[in-house]
């Protein structure tokens, strides 16, 4: 038993600091305190046995718990945009879900997405509570924010707006939105083509439809203060694009 555990706790002291999620490399220190409790009991000497399992297993796993509570997770706050990122039963798919999933993991965190009105996404990030926003947004110069680069283009598109200035993208939930159109409601918005699209496949008739000018891409926000979050996540587009994992994704999403 005693050669088995001496055996056991460089194993289990080496997947912990492997791992790069910080939820699993804690998960592997807790077993190590566990084990190395054993070993010590085995030891004859229960004293600093007891002694590991109440501080080492116990007070300090809770401690760290209590620690990357928030910092061991990616926080992304969004608005449903189809294709994008939205609910399909109990999952996440999209685009921008798969960048996004693949970001986390690169940082060693666990991705948490919170769906709200497009309108308190932003307002959202502005108060910290959360560390980037996506859902289809179209990149702007918002000095508020620190917008990446573009990774796909789109276009805007106002429905029931005649020939009015130029307005922003629709703000509120975009299922209710679909919702209107599918009851026949009188619409006034401007979309995204993603949403555009979905807005088509919903029964999006009779209403007049104008393009506006200009170019534009999707891009993801990050907080001003995030500077870091921002160059970090900026680089691992950087990387996808290069490599060509970005077209396969969009095509693999958007086809």
């Amino acid at each position: 038993m005693r050669t088995a555990l001496f055996v056991l706790l460089p194993v289990i002291a080496s997947i912990a600091l492997v791992q790069r999620r910080r939820v699993a490399a804690l998960i592997g220190m807790g077993l190590l305190s566990f084990t190395l409790s054993a070993t010590y009991a085995l030891q004859n000497a229960p004293d600093v046995a007891m002694t590991e399992a109440a501080i080492g297993a116990a007070l300090v796993t809770t401690i760290y718990v209590l620690a990357i509570r928030r910092t061991g997770r990616l926080i992304v706050v969004a608005d449903e945009a189809p294709n994008l990122l939205a609910r399909k039963g109990e999952r996440l798919v999209g685009l921008e879900y798969e960048i996004l999933e693949g970001f986390a993991r690169e940082l060693g965190l666990d991705l948490s997405i919170r769906f709200l009105p497009r309108e308190a996404v932003e307002a959202s990030l502005l108060a910290g509570e959360a560390d980037l926003a996506a859902g289809g947004i179209v990149r702007s110069d918002d000095p508020r924010f620190r917008a990446t680069a573009g990774y796909l283009a789109t276009s805007l598109v106002r429905i029931g707006g005649g020939s009015r200035g130029p307005e922003p993208p629709y703000t509120g939930y975009f299922s209710e939105l679909l919702e209107s159109i599918r009851e026949g409601k009188e619409i006034t918005a401007t979309l995204d083509l993603a949403r555009f699209i979905e807005a088509m496949r919903s029964g999006l008739t009779g209403f007049e439809l104008e393009r506006l000018p200009g170019e534009r891409e999707y891009a993801f926000l990050v907080s001003r203060k995030r500077e870091g979050l921002h160059a970090k996540l900026e680089g691992y587009l950087r990387e996808l694009r290069v490599g060509g994992k970005l077209d396969e994704m969009i095509r693999r999403n958007l086809r």
